[in-house]
């Protein structure tokens, strides 16, 4: 059949959503399943582990399961409210589907091959649904999404996928195979995302006519030297701004590089040691 591209747009209205995805793995102790039984009491829970029937069902309470929402207002809405806090999972809205159809298709993802190696797929993290669905092909995100409209909160902004074109699900259900060039892109989308989110937040005080080519350099420059978790990418990225330049052409920083040979993360933890002591004595 024909694709068309995945458009992606910003929701102001309540997300809609007639099935929840929630990812069981962002708490360790299971209090996310003791916190699902709360709003069904004695109610029977139409749910699906996506783990289940795989060799990863043994951990079917640390993955991803699909609950139907119908009649589920009240769990709906404080799902809806708990992922605007946390990436807990995405809705999913697929009117007419059984709740078993559109499992058996969310399972057949639940891994991908990825760079010619099989792998977990998180699809369903909202802090990267974002990036992911633009880097790939329509082919690619109609065999992932099938005839169903996707909704997730990263940043706490609601974003959706434009209403399926189709009525069909894909077949036969097969993993996506992603190669080196989408996964390479995947990662660029990734930074170009963090990027917006910082240059929002910090616009006012980025000491530069672009805010937002200064923000994603400076994010790419820390990436290329090794800090690459995204508290410590902030770091980077608030200490250039303090410093009115990219940071490593500050003068603090090439000299604690040069001069002392410092690594990237030792710098940025001495930059900041040494504003805390300025802000102490002030």
């Amino acid at each position: 059949m024909t694709t068309a591209e995945t458009d992606i747009k910003q929701i102001t209205t309540e997300p809609g959503g007639n099935f929840a995805l929630l990812d069981l793995a962002q708490r360790d102790d299971k209090s996310l399943l003791s916190w699902l039984y709360s709003y069904f009491g004695n109610t029977q829970i139409e749910w699906e582990p996506l783990y289940n029937g795989s060799e990863l069902q043994e951990i079917w309470n640390a993955g991803p399961i699909l609950i139907a929402l119908e009649q589920q207002n009240e769990f709906r809405s404080a799902f809806i409210e708990r992922c605007e806090k946390e990436p807990l999972g995405i809705l999913l809205n697929a009117p007419g589907t059984e709740l078993a159809v559109l499992a058996k298709h969310l399972k057949s993802h639940v891994t991908a091959e990825l760079d010619g190696k099989s792998s977990l797929f998180r699809f369903y993290d909202p802090r990267s649904l974002g990036p992911l669905l633009k880097v790939l092909q329509p082919n690619q995100s109609y065999q992932l999404m099938g005839a169903s409209q996707w909704c997730w909160c990263h940043d706490g902004q609601w974003w959706a996928t434009t209403e399926s074109q189709s009525a069909d699900w894909p077949e036969p259900e097969q993993p996506l195979v992603i190669g080196k060039a989408q996964l390479d892109a995947l990662g660029e989308a990734r930074l170009a995302q963090f990027a917006a989110s910082l240059t929002d937040y910090y616009r006012p005080h980025i000491p530069a006519p672009d805010p937002e080519q200064f923000v994603l350099a400076e994010i790419r420059s820390a990436d290329e030297s090794g800090v690459t978790l995204l508290a410590d990418q902030e770091r980077w990225v608030r200490l250039a701004i303090q410093a009115g330049v990219s940071l490593t052409e500050s003068t603090n920083w090439k000299h604690l590089a040069n001069d002392q040979g410092l690594s990237p993360s030792q710098i940025l933890t001495h930059l900041e040691s040494e504003q805390r002591t300025v802000a102490h004595v002030d």
